[in-house]
């Protein structure tokens, strides 16, 4: 199994520097950023966070392609933005810095590309009506971008040579639905979504994409997964931090769709939207009443989506969308969401174990999965 870390784009760059140093000494086998112009949490609620101590301003986000070759100064581990989307750069322009990467890049470039979401889009005056459709059209024209070096259609070039030392950029798509997943086989190196809950759910998607792949002729994409990683003393000391804490499950407003919190009981603060963090923009919803309903938030209902407990806890519940297919788990280390910068440190330790336990292949522990 190949492990990914995600190097945060907060401002400043201290998150990011922590995270390519840990990169190294676990032995990982990527870096990645993120592409946002906002981030998950409410600015008025997030300075009351204990996660503010590691990241001051939720919302002073890099542009992750000045970080990947700010980051190429001091890694030789190939580099990925995990993900951008083609609707606020055309496909000339994004196959422009894949290729730019590529060479700037000692170990290479994963160019990560998704359909979007409504709160990188719609404060700043961009197009949300069909995104699927816009990606698709996207698509094609960066994979004739990448593979051929010219525009399809229009008859443009791209003069930089189409592969470095280490081969051409790879693009990989997020992807969940039936039309995304469809796109992942005709046009993707590698496949990373975010929405997978449980090792069942994440083996028949994985499964859809590789015979969309057969179907197009192309080769089987890697299959990845984004992670949201908390880590602790054990999954039961987690819990009681959270409930101690309870504006840090917040976390799941952005990830739990309607019929997620349906479940439980609850009504989703967001609206009935299907698509969670596809649709919501939390700036937008009022501080006071997600204060209020914070508190009553299922622990359970968070840990669908976010990996959660100790390396050995963590470790068993990846292991299980190993056999369904995972092969490179792309980790972003959230540990300190509560508990902040004591607890970012004093289970800084624990990511090198976890590391160790998923490369050796990880025990069965009884943890969910």
């Amino acid at each position: 199994m190949k492990l990914g870390l995600v190097f945060p784009p907060f401002f400043p760059t201290v998150g990011a520097e922590m995270t390519i140093d840990a990169a190294r000494s676990v032995n990982a086998d990527s870096l990645w950023s993120f592409d946002h112009l906002l981030g998950v949490f409410h600015p008025t609620l997030y300075r009351e966070m204990e996660f503010a101590q590691l990241a001051p301003d939720p919302d002073g986000l890099f542009d992750p392609f000045c970080l990947c070759a700010w980051a190429a100064r001091s890694t030789d581990l190939p580099l990925g933005i995990a993900v951008t989307d083609g609707i606020r750069r055309g496909a000339a322009d994004v196959a422009r810095s894949a290729l730019s990467l590529q060479h700037l890049c000692k170990g290479g470039f994963n160019l990560g590309v998704g359909a979007g979401e409504a709160e990188n889009l719609v404060p700043f005056g961009y197009p949300f009506e069909r995104p699927v459709a816009a990606t698709e059209a996207f698509l094609a024209d960066l994979r004739e971008l990448l593979d051929q070096g010219t525009m399809p259609r229009h008859g443009g070039r791209l003069g930089l040579p189409l592969q470095s030392e280490t081969g051409p950029p790879s693009v990989w798509i997020a992807a969940h639905r039936p039309r995304m997943l469809r796109l992942v086989g005709r046009y993707g190196d590698g496949w990373l979504p975010v929405d997978a809950p449980t090792a069942e759910e994440y083996g028949q998607l994985n499964a859809e994409v590789l015979e969309q792949a057969r179907r197009a002729g192309r080769p089987d994409p890697e299959a990845a997964l984004f992670v949201f990683l908390v880590l602790g003393e054990s999954r039961a000391r987690l819990r009681e931090m959270f409930e101690a804490s309870p504006l840090a499950k917040l976390f799941a407003l952005w990830m739990a769709p309607a019929a997620a919190w349906a479940r439980y009981g609850l009504p989703s603060p967001a609206g009935e939207s299907g698509r969670a963090y596809i649709d919501i923009i939390p700036h937008r919803l009022d501080p006071d009443v997600l204060r209020d309903f914070a508190p009553r938030i299922p622990f359970e209902l968070l840990e669908e989506y976010v990996f959660m407990g100790n390396p050995s806890e963590v470790a068993d519940r990846l292991g299980r969308y190993a056999d369904a297919g995972l092969e490179h788990p792309v980790m972003m280390n959230l540990t300190g969401l509560v508990g902040g910068m004591t607890e970012a440190l004093a289970r800084g330790p624990q990511l090198g174990e976890l590391c160790d336990l998923l490369a050796a292949g990880p025990v069965r522990v009884g943890a969910r999965g």
